[in-house]
């Protein structure tokens, strides 16, 4: 170990001793005050043993901090018995990149200069980008562009977590199981986490206070989700993303929010040329054009409209766009259905019968928009859903869609009626 080396390892270990000091108790005072021996106290200090949990809280009154920042002292303190490997410290974690990711220039821009101006701000600020939006408009696709694009620039690494905050309604992943996996992720043995949620975070916080990092937090569902991820360190980023703006962020941690749009209807032809193919896409300029249209410039409909094509390299691209008509006005109504999946008579949304919709389910199934995943019963993607009932309201008016939800409500007292006996 280098002779600065030894001297950061021994300014950590001193660092319970400097509070100690701070608030006047000698190690015999502060022993007499916990019930322990004052060689207990030493150990401590030196960072050879920790106390128990039972005696943390009142180690924390003793030096007059708080329960977070007693851990901190502690983790401060703490020497692993060996070091971690430094490979496995040093994490690399963001998934793959969208391969033909298009478009989005001002707001990629947007997010280099906040990482340019994070060195302005004072020592402890984390400054964090978060990315809202609507659903499928393309908000995780952008986040892991750039973040592989300014990747160099965080040498000690890059964190990842997807939280999901609405892929799984009622059932986020939690704060302290995302703090959990990050400890895994920075090289620490199972040995040395600490037991307790409060001193994992302390220990998190602590192992970031010096590093330069990237945190991705994807598909956050709300401030409380996303604060205990935030480091105390001026030369770390957070990047967050969710359907919700986070306010609470920008005021409170003085996060830059970035809202994203549909794509520009040139950036959405260019999407669909990308992926069709040059010659494809230049052979029918006007399906191209209108599949666009159809799919109102959303990253995620595109997505679908490209794959549904390219798994049909002989059919026309103008008589997918007929089918993408078609599909329009049957995949906005249902999905404004208000269950978690929708019965073959619930097709009663879209004014049919049931002999009728049954068609229409199986064709909205083959082109992998809906899925039927017990018999009779279909379901979007969350976000499809999402999306699918945005049109609706867009497209069909107010009006249509109370009829049609008033529908699929009479459906049920019918259904409900018929099936209750006295």
């Amino acid at each position: 170990m280098s002779d600065g080396a030894a001297k950061t390892g021994a300014a950590k270990r001193g660092r319970l001793a400097q509070r100690r000091k701070a608030v006047g108790l000698t190690q015999e005072q502060l022993a007499g005050q916990l019930g322990v021996e004052r060689t207990t106290v030493v150990r401590w200090e030196r960072g050879e043993t920790q106390p128990l949990p039972w005696l943390r809280p009142r180690l924390a009154r003793a030096l007059a901090v708080s329960a977070d920042r007693i851990e901190e002292l502690l983790a401060a303190g703490s020497a692993p018995a060996s070091p971690p490997d430094r490979a496995a410290a040093v994490p690399r974690q963001l998934p793959a990149a969208v391969a033909d990711f298009t478009g989005r220039a001002a707001e990629l821009q947007a997010l280099t200069r906040v990482l340019d101006q994070a060195g302005n701000g004072p020592p402890g600020t984390v400054v964090i980008s978060a990315i809202s939006g609507r659903a499928g408009v393309g908000k995780t696709a952008l986040a892991l562009h750039w973040a592989h694009q300014a990747a160099g620039r965080f040498a000690d690494g890059q964190l990842y977590v997807n939280l999901p905050g609405f892929d799984s309604p009622g059932t986020p992943v939690a704060p302290e199981a995302a703090i959990r996996g990050f400890l895994d992720a920075l090289g620490v043995p199972a040995g040395h986490i600490p037991p307790t949620p409060q001193a994992q975070a302390g220990l998190y916080r602590s192992l970031l206070a010096d590093k330069r990092m990237l945190i991705v937090a994807d598909n956050a569902r709300d401030d409380q989700q996303v604060r205990p991820l935030l480091p105390a360190s001026p030369g770390s980023l957070v990047l967050v993303t969710s359907r919700n703006p986070l306010a609470g962020l920008a005021a409170a941690d003085g996060a830059r929010l970035l809202t994203l749009d549909v794509l520009s209807h040139a950036e959405a032809v260019h999407m669909l040329t990308i992926r069709l193919g040059d010659a494809r896409a230049a052979a029918e300029p006007g399906p191209v054009d209108e599949i666009a249209r159809l799919c109102a410039c959303l990253p995620l409909a595109l997505a679908v409209a490209a794959a549904r094509a390219a798994a049909r390299p002989r059919v026309p691209l103008a008589a997918l766009a007929a089918e993408l008509r078609d599909f329009a006005d049957r995949r906005f109504r249902l999905g404004i259905h208000p269950g978690p999946d929708i019965p073959v008579p619930a097709a009663s949304l879209a004014g049919i019968s049931q002999p009728d919709a049954r068609l229409p389910l199986r064709e909205l199934a083959s082109a992998d928009l809906i899925a039927e995943h017990v018999p009779g019963r279909s379901s979007f993607h969350d976000l499809l859903r999402a999306y699918a009932a945005e049109q609706a309201h867009h497209a069909s008016g107010h009006a249509e869609v109370a009829a049609a939800i008033g529908r699929v409500l009479d459906h049920y007292l019918h259904t409900a009626a018929g099936s209750w006996r006295p």
